[in-house]
């Protein structure tokens, strides 16, 4: 069946090169994905035995920061590879990881890219960050014997789906997976019947639990806000979201002098779209890079660059995660939580929904159905600094209860390196 799969999925791609074109994401470096690293990227991966990290984008990116930090330290004589998918995750990954590790664009799904890239890094291990199940590659692995390992391993009801319509691609190359780090038992029994041996698949839980990287401290002053300012953050949201917030800060705005807004899009190729719905807002909106300006009781600032949330949730007193109310799959709760803020969320959080499930038990987080509900619950939360310590304090404590999935995959992969026999961790 692979041989079908790949006219398929080449006749796919060819019908999505226009939007591909329009889009802008034919980038410089999209040559890479067809297995050209050039002469410098291949001297370089050549050097030493190279273990090839693959991480799609932003969040997988992150999840594996701390993981990929210890996997060098205990194996210093083999290099780092990590590949992405996206424009954003390989200028994260350029920043978050150590400047002698390579990052590069992962090759499509074709033969011959796959076949060109493997050629080039040789890896001795490959390690896929959460679901990412790409036939020809793992077909091209497996024939060759190199060890795979999936990490942070999680099974979505749509990604589960879809999967098992096709599972008679996957099957027999999932057999031949290493090791399953997954993140839920039901995401383990969701691996093995889709062909993954039992006796390979663990659960750790969750890295993004350990992911603390808090970024470089941002203060009000720095970004023009009064001292005393309450600070509502909408981090990561989609498009209808801005509006949606935009409405309830308005309405918000009468009943607290002090209410300030910041957005940050998901994508910040929305920056000028998102910009654009501040100012019919009737609000001016003002970009995260810009200058530093005096405080002003209008404006709404909109976050233009890749890594500082993190340190803008550091000031909120209320946060709202987007792509959760009109959005779908929701996106992560874990980094406001780590500062001990008050999170909301939309009830589209299927991405997250073992770890939404987590903070919804121990009364951690507040979830909304709808905007009305939103309104109301960051009424709430404003109208008390009891009320936002206590929901900061439990979701803080979740995280702590919750932490050690990294530690518990550093092993199985160290096994895999070692041995080719996988012991289950403890």
């Amino acid at each position: 069946m692979l041989p079908i799969y790949s006219i398929l999925y080449s006749f796919a791609f060819i019908l999505y090169l226009p939007v591909l074109l329009i889009g802008g994401k034919l980038h410089r470096g999209f040559i890479q994905r067809f297995g050209f690293l050039g002469q410098e990227l291949t001297y370089r991966l050549s050097q030493k035995p190279n273990i090839w990290f693959h991480a799609v984008s932003v969040g997988e990116v992150l999840a594996i920061v701390a993981l990929v930090d210890k996997i060098r330290a205990e194996h210093p004589g083999r290099q780092v590879v990590i590949s992405t998918v996206t424009k954003t995750g390989h200028a994260i990954a350029q920043k978050r990881f150590k400047k002698e590790d390579i990052v590069v664009y992962a090759p499509l799904d074709l033969g011959w890219s796959v076949g060109q890239f493997i050629k080039a890094v040789k890896p001795e291990m490959f390690v896929v960050t959460e679901t990412e199940l790409w036939p020809n590659l793992l077909n091209a692995l497996a024939r060759i014997d190199v060890p795979i390992v999936m990490v942070n391993g999680r099974i979505s009801d749509k990604s589960f789906y879809r999967y098992r319509r096709f599972s008679f691609l996957f099957q027999g190359v999932l057999r031949r997976f290493r090791g399953f780090c997954m993140q839920s038992a039901k995401d383990a029994d969701r691996i093995i019947e889709l062909g993954g041996l039992p006796k390979t698949v663990a659960v750790v839980g969750s890295m993004k639990f350990d992911d603390v990287i808090s970024g470089e401290p941002v203060t009000k002053e720095q970004l023009g806000l009064p001292g005393d300012a309450l600070v509502w953050v909408a981090g990561s949201t989609h498009l209808g979201e801005e509006k949606i917030v935009l409405d309830v800060f308005k309405k918000l705005k009468a009943k607290f002098n002090s209410l300030e807004l910041i957005i940050a899009p998901r994508h910040i190729e929305r920056t000028e779209e998102v910009c654009s719905i501040v100012t019919q807002s009737g609000y001016t909106a003002r970009r995260f890079s810009s200058p530093r300006s005096v405080p002003s009781s209008d404006e709404v600032i909109v976050v233009d660059t890749i890594g500082n949330l993190k340190s803008l949730y550091r000031l909120a007193a209320v946060v709202f995660v987007g792509k959760s109310l009109l959005g779908s799959g929701g996106q992560n709760i874990i980094e406001p939580a780590f500062f001990g803020k008050p999170v909301i969320v939309g009830p589209n959080m299927q991405n997250f929904a073992e770890i939404t499930d987590v903070f919804l038990a121990a009364r951690a987080i507040v979830q909304v159905q709808e905007a009305g509900e939103l309104e109301d619950a960051v009424y709430r939360l404003l109208s008390s600094a009891e009320a936002r310590q206590a929901l900061g304090e439990r979701a803080l404590m979740t995280i702590q209860k919750n932490q050690g999935a990294t530690a518990r995959t550093q092993k199985v992969l160290s096994q895999v390196l070692n041995t080719t026999q996988f012991v289950r961790p403890s």
